[in-house]
């Protein structure tokens, strides 16, 4: 069985995308054209499962991120740890629109107090009471805010908000 060839019109700069590729892969015209209908197709088949998800999961997939972030900080208080958290909560205060400004205080202090500790042992205690104490209550307090705005509410204009800012 012969298969008809048609001919397909195509804008110079199609044309020569598909020729450098041609070459520089070392595979017919016709054969990148199958593989990107083929993936196209798949693509149109299966799309990505991230886009699936309901604005829950992604609300507590921040929640959980800078829950687990503010704990490696406070289990192992390193300037890695440190720029890793605080890139998380500027994620969750521009992505989600969330006042996280007494969070990023209290995680300054937190590392600045750790890295500061007195000798005497009982006031190193007290010190690592009070900065654990102000991290965990500006993290609670910026955890209800997304709750709060977010499932609580359950606004219908949060899932374009977060979409919004990820472009």
């Amino acid at each position: 069985m012969t298969s008809k060839r048609s001919s397909i019109s195509l804008s110079r700069e199609i044309y020569e995308k598909l020729d450098s590729l041609s070459k520089r892969t070392r595979k017919s015209k016709q054969n990148i054209i199958l593989e990107a209908l083929s993936l196209y197709e798949t693509q149109i088949r299966r799309p990505r499962i991230k886009e699936d998800f309901p604005i829950t999961d992604k609300i507590i997939w921040y929640m959980m991120k800078l829950s687990m972030s503010i704990g490696a900080l406070k289990e192992n208080p390193t300037e890695t740890n440190l720029n890793k958290t605080m890139k998380t909560i500027s994620q969750i205060r521009d992505r989600l629109k969330v006042n996280t400004s007494v969070l990023e205080k209290a995680v300054q202090d937190f590392y600045i107090s750790i890295k500061t500790l007195p000798d005497d042992p009982s006031l190193r205690h007290d010190v690592i009471d009070e900065v654990t104490m102000e991290i965990n209550m500006a993290l609670k307090s910026v955890l209800i805010e997304i709750f709060f705005n977010y499932i609580y509410k359950e606004a219908p204009e949060s899932e374009e908000k977060i979409e919004e800012k990820k472009e």
